[in-house]
């Protein structure tokens, strides 16, 4: 069209009748090479005279490479870094900035041309929606490919120091709690991590020290079956509980001020709970240890043993299965080895008797039989 003369704009279909009927401009994005970025860009503001930085901050919200650090220029060019600052400083508050972005904030801290944009969002908060991007890549990751902002974070020495600046020992120490099950990085980056928590807090030593003893010390003993369900409600969380919770509290917050908005409320109040769950979760597949309950013995009650007891003063007897620390079903007398009666009876023999706190009274115990689980 240039080389003939004609303005490519009239040409048909026009760039921007491509740009108004397509339905995903992101995906458009995506699949343009990075020499295009800036001219799609000035496309978009030509085709959304009214809306444009709207469409841009939607595109970059969920970009990735060379178009997040095109898409921060355009905006800034064009007069628009307050609305872009408020916008980040939105997202951060709503803990849905993504890992692409948060690599281009970290970049570009000490720029001369981005520091006042990014300066306030250097903070705890922003280094464990970090630490939460590299989990989330890792758990989706298909091959060995690195992670970018995990690389970043890793090769950077004084920017652990720069993120935790301002947090308090228990905001430090949950933060060095969530590297140490962080699956994006590999053990000996972890430990060259964790130096540089330490080094601003000496107290996440001992968190460190005790770590290896509590692998041991706190695994936990499942069964394949509960370890799926658990693996399944992560799953759910990651991918719909959490994103649908931060969109619910991205609509809240248009609905004004924030003090008096019980939606807003409620939206961070599930916020609080879906991410406490999530933590909890991590730590305990961290430490899950999966049985087939095959090495129980017909001898002594283990983990996998079904055993009949006689309570002595009334003669009435009990049959209990003991299995993993995820299976307890009271309904069908199933018992995790946790529990305070699995405790007691773990170890015990044939003939033996125990003794039983039942209901804050001592109670005598007899054990009758065990079998094994996986013959019944």
């Amino acid at each position: 069209g240039r080389h003939l003369h004609e303005d490519v704009e009239t040409l048909i279909p026009t760039s921007r009748s491509i740009v108004e009927e397509t339905e995903n401009l992101a995906l458009l994005a995506e699949e343009l090479p990075s020499a295009y970025h800036k001219r799609f860009l000035d496309l978009i503001a030509r085709t959304y005279t009214n809306d444009w930085e709207e469409v841009v901050l939607d595109l970059l919200k969920n970009s990735s490479g060379k178009f997040v650090s095109e898409s921060m220029s355009f905006l800034i060019d064009r007069d628009s870094e307050p609305r872009l600052k408020k916008t980040l400083e939105q997202w951060l508050d709503e803990q849905s900035l993504k890992g692409p972005v948060i690599h281009w904030i970290l970049k570009n801290r000490n720029s001369k041309k981005f520091k006042g944009l990014v300066e306030s969002l250097i903070s705890p908060r922003l280094l464990s929606l970090a630490l939460y991007a590299i989990d989330y890549e890792a758990l989706h990751m298909v091959g060995s490919r690195r992670i970018p902002l995990a690389d970043f974070l890793s090769d950077d020495a004084g920017l652990i120091a720069e993120l935790l600046e301002g947090a308090s020992n228990e905001t430090a120490r949950d933060l060095a709690q969530t590297l140490m099950l962080n699956q994006g990085f590999e053990e000996l980056t972890k430990k060259s991590l964790m130096a540089r928590f330490i080094k601003c807090f000496s107290n996440i030593q001992s968190l460190l020290e005790s770590n290896t003893q509590q692998k041991e010390d706190e695994k936990l003993i499942v069964s394949k079956e509960s370890l799926e369900y658990r693996k399944k409600e992560y799953e759910e969380l990651i991918n719909v509980k959490i994103p649908e919770n931060k969109e619910a509290i991205a609509v809240a917050r248009e609905h004004g001020d924030l003090k008096e908005n019980s939606e807003y409320k409620m939206a961070r109040q599930d916020q609080d709970m879906l991410l406490a769950r999530k933590s909890q979760l991590e730590i305990e597949l961290a430490k899950a240890t999966v049985t087939d309950f095959k090495e129980a013995t017909n001898d002594v009650i283990s983990i996998g043993s079904v055993v009949e007891v006689i309570e002595d003063s009334s003669g009435e007897l009990h049959r209990y299965a003991i299995l993993g620390a995820w299976d307890s079903n009271p309904e069908k007398n199933i018992l995790s080895y946790q529990t305070p009666l699995a405790q007691s009876l773990l170890g015990q023999k044939v003939d033996s008797t125990v003794m039983l706190d039942i209901d804050g009274t001592q109670e005598s115990w007899t054990v009758k039989t065990i079998t094994r689980w996986l013959d019944q």
